[in-house]
């Protein structure tokens, strides 16, 4: 079997990206299959990929509805013997193929790595006029995609599945539930120690409206009012980063913030963090909590869908209410002046990562899916 996945994206830094496609194509490979991988960009990260896979960059991928992307797909399907295609990303990818001329015929699977930005209730409202009719616009389309195009959906979060479903953008039958697996060698033993100087509130969350720095940044405000010293430590970077460099000096937080940028492996700051922090306002499987974890380190998020499948409030970490400075400022003090539930919840947050799927688990059951998704399509 010759699989195609085709991602949307290529960052600068492969991170958990590579760790998850080198199972792939170790597991695929092991069963006598091959693995391509389309990517729109060349990064040099992909280098690690060409041991267990061939790469293809399609530019196209980025403007699937306006490159001809159906057209160059086909082709790219056709030389290397394709049978089998995996979209990562951007519901375009699939809906392009679905109202293209030629009817598509290969099996597809399309990947949710978060909710879909129509069924967001944070980007688009169901409040609203307008947010109501692009859920409907949008629902029409995705189940005319769904019904042309796609044999299968992988599913990060139950959320996910639960807004597929109750807005008919597909059916139970054919979504396949599947969070993100954990590099097991990551875990730990002892319960972390927090610092007995000035303890670091660290983050690692690219910056977008939807990790809300201004929420983190506030809070952290709050939390040096009370006069218990810390620092925040930010690693990540993107187009919000100047707006909360801005509102850092605003308030005066200048000379206990800071911004570490993008690191090649941001895991090696973790074991530098007293206490994880992610206050973000939509997440798919956020796999950045389950690395904080493998480190002992107790966990302050946002209590939304995806996170409460990860998180339990009180028992391995602590949630929040979205956009709540003053929430998230009363969890970093009493995990930071608690020794006792700094401790509980340290031990907590390692045999909560010792649970989770490996990135192993993970792909062996990509490819089993792959292998009976193609079997059904045979018959």
């Amino acid at each position: 079997m010759n699989i195609l996945n085709v991602l949307y994206f290529s960052p600068e830094v492969g991170g958990g990206v590579i760790k998850h496609l080198v199972a792939l194509g170790r597991t695929a490979n092991a069963k006598g299959h091959n693995l391509i991988l389309g990517f729109p960009k060349n990064r040099k990260w992909q280098d690690e990929l060409l041991a267990i896979s061939k790469v293809v960059i399609i530019p196209e991928i980025e403007k699937p509805l306006r490159s001809g992307f159906p057209k160059i797909l086909r082709k790219i399907c056709k030389l290397h013997s394709i049978d089998i295609v995996h979209f990562h990303f951007l519901f375009a990818l699939p809906f392009s193929l679905a109202f293209s001329i030629s009817k598509w015929c290969l099996p597809v699977i399309y990947h949710w790595h978060n909710p879909p930005v129509a069924l967001n209730e944070f980007l688009t409202s169901n409040k609203t006029t307008k947010g109501r009719l692009k859920r409907l616009s949008s629902g029409a389309i995705a189940g005319f995609t769904d019904y042309r195009v796609i044999d299968q959906h992988i599913s990060m979060s139950k959320e996910i599945s639960e807004l597929l479903i109750k807005n008919k953008w597909t059916t139970q039958k054919k979504i396949f539930f599947l969070q993100n697996g954990i590099e097991s060698s990551l875990a730990i033993k002892e319960i972390h120690q927090k610092s007995k100087n000035i303890p670091v509130i660290g983050t690692v969350a690219n910056f977008r409206p939807q990790k809300d720095h201004v929420t983190l940044l506030k809070a952290f405000d709050l939390l040096l009012k009370t006069e218990l010293k810390s620092e925040l430590w930010i690693v990540g970077d993107g187009p919000t980063r100047p707006a909360i460099e801005k509102l850092t000096i605003e308030l005066g937080l200048e000379s206990s913030v800071r911004f570490l940028g993008t690191l090649l492996n941001p895991s090696e700051i973790f074991g530098k963090f007293d206490l994880f922090v992610l206050s973000t306002n939509y997440e798919g499987h956020p796999l950045v909590i389950l690395e904080a974890m493998s480190f002992g380190l107790p966990i302050v998020a946002t209590r939304i869908s995806s996170i409460t499948e990860i998180i339990f409030d009180g028992n391995n970490g602590m949630l929040v209410n979205p956009k709540d400075p003053s929430d998230l400022a009363k969890a970093f003090q009493n995990i930071l002046s608690d020794e006792l539930l700094y401790q509980r919840l340290s031990k907590a947050a390692i045999h909560s990562f010792k649970q989770q799927l490996t990135v192993d688990d993970w792909a062996n059951n990509v490819v089993s899916l792959y292998e009976n998704v193609l079997a059904s399509k045979s018959n």
